[in-house]
């Protein structure tokens, strides 16, 4: 079933639309946003996926956002500020050290193996605002983490970057570059709040690339941090989107395919959705 926009009830996946065209049981929003095949080299299209932690969410990893997620129980002005870290530097490492260590805990869902499966049947470029490692070990080869590394640190002393894997950042433990031994400049390597974040450039020219064939696939992501809304209204090409409920940050009508459910419903509907756009993996060995 299909609802109007004013009627439709949480919880449920359809594809807001302004127009009457029906294809297999879903709108489309005005003209078919679907290639023909004829006439569109499918094989040059490509995929990109900008995640959140909507996607994580299922696997048991906590949101940042969401009723009960963990700005309800922390201050980000305490835990996530760039500029007053150091204030509050064992509290910053407490908060880290236990979603470093919970990570080790939980499991790659069905959402993160089928990007997996994308992104080696199609020209997929992957983005996430997620610090988890969850997408690697989903099989995900080339991931572009747009917010940091959770099992990375970084000292700002000498500029090292290394893996702590899933363990916690202790009382005794130092920067290991040679010479340096540093801690006090030690901070997870995540992005903070007021702080650079050098993969955005490779963002935005992503999004400045998309052109009418390619698929934007936006999924599990509120838009507070970053203007998915305007990055949706302004990409010349078909946009999808996955989330759980809707947000008042995403005017959804700027997409021509939205699905409210979890991503892990949603996957079979959308990789429909992909063969048709992009071509089956079939179409690209022809």
């Amino acid at each position: 079933m299909v609802w109007a926009s004013a009627d439709r009830p949480r919880g449920h996946s359809l594809l807001l639309n302004r127009a009457k065209t029906v294809v297999h049981g879903i709108f489309l929003k005005g003209e078919s946003p679907l290639p023909n095949s004829k006439s569109t080299n499918i094989i040059m299209s490509k995929l990109v996926i900008l995640s959140g932690a909507g996607l994580s969410a299922e696997s048991g990893v906590a949101t940042f956002r969401d009723n009960n997620g963990l700005w309800e129980k922390h201050r980000f002005e305490d835990v996530c500020n760039f500029h007053t870290w150091q204030q509050n530097y064992d509290l910053v490492h407490r908060f880290y050290n236990q979603r470093r260590v919970q990570l080790g805990t939980v499991e790659p869902n069905a959402a993160h193996r089928q990007i997996a499966q994308w992104e080696a049947t199609y020209k997929t470029v992957l983005l996430t605002q997620n610090v988890d490692d969850l997408l690697e070990r989903g099989g995900c080869k080339a991931i572009d983490h747009l917010h940091g590394f959770l099992t990375r640190m970084r000292c700002f002393a000498c500029g090292n970057r290394w893996s702590i894997g899933y363990t916690a950042w202790q009382e005794a433990d130092r920067c290991p570059a040679e010479g340096c031994g540093n801690r006090s400049n030690v901070k997870p390597d995540v992005v903070f709040f007021g702080e650079s974040a050098p993969v955005y450039s490779f963002l935005w020219d992503t999004m400045k690339s998309l052109e009418r064939g390619d698929v934007l696939l936006v999924i599990g992501t509120t838009g507070a941090v970053l203007p998915v809304d305007s990055m949706a209204r302004n990409a010349n090409c078909i946009r999808i989107l996955n989330n759980l409920t809707p947000s008042t940050e995403i005017n959804d009508r700027n997409f021509d395919y939205v699905f409210y459910e979890p991503a892990t419903k949603a996957i079979r509907k959308i990789d429909s959705l992909l063969k048709q756009t992009l071509g089956r993996p079939s179409d690209s060995a022809s």
